[in-house]
C-alpha cells in the first residue's frame, strides 16, 4: 500500500478548498441573477419560453399560455382542480412535462412516473398558485446542500420573488380572485 505523502495531503486539502470556494462563487452569482429577476433555470415554466435573444428572460408561449388562461378561468367558474385535470386529459392536451418533451426539450420530471403524460391535481394546483403567471419571477424555491443531494423545499417567505420581470399571462385581478377562491 502506498503512503500518502505530506505534499499529496496538502495538495488534496488545497484542491478541496478551491472546489468549495468556486462552488460558493457560482451560487453567489446565481443568487445575484435571481435577485435581478433574471431566469436561471434550465427550462421555462409551462406557459413560457426562454427568449431566443436573452436566455435569462421569459416570453409567452402562445400555445401553452392559452391552456394556463383556461385553467384559471375554469377554476374561477367553480370547477375543481381534479375536474380541470380530467377535462384537459379528455381533450388530449399534453401535460407540462409531455408538452416540453414534444417541443424538443430533454425535460425529465422527477415527480412523475416514467410513462405518465397526463394532467394531475398537483399540476393544476401548482399552476394556480404560481406568481409566474402574473409576471413575477419566482426562484430559489428549494435548496440543495450538495450537487447531487436531495433538494429541500423552502418556505415561500424565503423564495426570491421579483415583480414585473416578464409579460403576464393572467391579469392581477383574476389572480387575486383565484387566490381568494383557493383559500
Amino acid at each position: 500500500p502506498r503512503c500518502i505523502r505530506h505534499d499529496d495531503a496538502a495538495k488534496n486539502l488545497f484542491n478541496a478548498q478551491y472546489a468549495k470556494d468556486i462552488s460558493q462563487k457560482v451560487k453567489s452569482s446565481f443568487r445575484a441573477k435571481q435577485k435581478r429577476g433574471e431566469f436561471i433555470g434550465a427550462f421555462a415554466c409551462y406557459g413560457y419560453l426562454k427568449d431566443a435573444q436573452n436566455r435569462n428572460h421569459l416570453v409567452v408561449d402562445p400555445v401553452a399560455s392559452k391552456v394556463v388562461q383556461r385553467i384559471f378561468s375554469l377554476f374561477e367558474d367553480g370547477i375543481g382542480k381534479i375536474r380541470i385535470a380530467k377535462i384537459l386529459n379528455e381533450e388530449g392536451i399534453p401535460c407540462p412535462s409531455e408538452y416540453k418533451r414534444l417541443m424538443g426539450d430533454r425535460y425529465r420530471n422527477c415527480n412523475k412516473l416514467e410513462e405518465t403524460t397526463y394532467w394531475t391535481y398537483t399540476t393544476v394546483h401548482r399552476i394556480l398558485n404560481s406568481e409566474m403567471y402574473i409576471g413575477n419571477m419566482e426562484q430559489a424555491r428549494s435548496d440543495r446542500a450538495q450537487l447531487h443531494g436531495m433538494a429541500k423545499k423552502k418556505d415561500k417567505v424565503d423564495w426570491i420573488i421579483v415583480e414585473g420581470t416578464h409579460e403576464a399571462i393572467i391579469s392581477g385581478e383574476q389572480w387575486a380572485r383565484v387566490q381568494t377562491l383557493l383559500k
